[in-house]
């Protein structure tokens, strides 16, 4: 998965997207940068360290060569910020709840979810009910770990992959950071207990963050290009 992209560019070729969105409507350039600051290879070292985990290779390029965070699909990418002395993703710009992804284990598909849910209360000595057709067993996580039980139920949902992006209405982007599937992207829509959709190119196969990033800008320039009102849609 760490297929080296060719990232020369991209940061100008975003901008000049978005400012050709904002001619469209009548807004002169914008005074705020849309990028945050790329980070140096030692504060990347710092991320990894920090997680225990190397980070995909076109998802560490692009933070070192583009930028910490900024525009991308289909809303925002999520920003990677040292927060009090750690390193977590913001969204939103909400710093009072950065996402700190668990990466003490490999990400478990949709489908794998249930037998993990079930290994975790096993191992708390708790024997759960029957399964709940719309949350799995999150009912037995609040009664095997009372008020915790419902951070602990989204945290170990998300194992192994941290958002990455938001996606419009609720909805958002997950890159994979553990386990075989390490550097595809996932969809997640907005719902107590959504299943994780893999993001895929047009021949069907599993987006990388590199392809998933590339494809959605070469979509808004040729909007631009076709319409000549601005990427509208991105």
């Amino acid at each position: 998965m760490d297929v080296p992209v060719d990232w020369t560019a991209v940061r100008e070729r975003v901008i000049a997207v978005k400012e050709a969105g904002r001619r469209a409507v009548g807004l002169g350039p914008s005074p705020y940068p849309l990028f945050e600051t790329a980070l140096t290879p030692a504060e990347i070292a710092e991320v990894e360290t920090q997680y225990g985990a190397e980070l995909p290779g076109e998802y560490r390029s692009f933070l070192a060569e583009v930028g910490a965070g900024g525009p991308g699909p289909e809303h925002a990418l999520t920003s990677l910020r040292r927060i009090d002395g750690s390193w977590g993703w913001v969204a939103d710009d909400d710093e009072e709840h950065p996402w700190l992804p668990d990466t003490g284990g490999p990400f478990v598909e949709t489908e794998g979810w249930a037998e993990w849910q079930l290994a975790t209360l096993r191992a708390a000595g708790h024997e759960p009910a029957a399964r709940d057709g719309d949350c799995d067993y999150l009912p037995d996580y609040r009664k095997a770990f009372g008020a915790a039980g419902d951070e602990l139920w989204h945290l170990e949902r998300g194992r192994g992959a941290v958002q990455i992006g938001d996606n419009g209405c609720g909805a958002t982007g997950w890159l994979v950071l553990v386990g075989p599937r390490r550097g595809e992207l996932r969809h997640r829509d907005c719902a107590v207990n959504p299943p994780y959709e893999p993001f895929v190119d047009a021949q069907g196969r599993p987006h990388t963050f590199g392809t998933w990033y590339l494809e959605w800008l070469e979509r808004c320039e040729r909007e631009v290009r076709e319409a000549g009102l601005g990427a509208t849609g991105c």
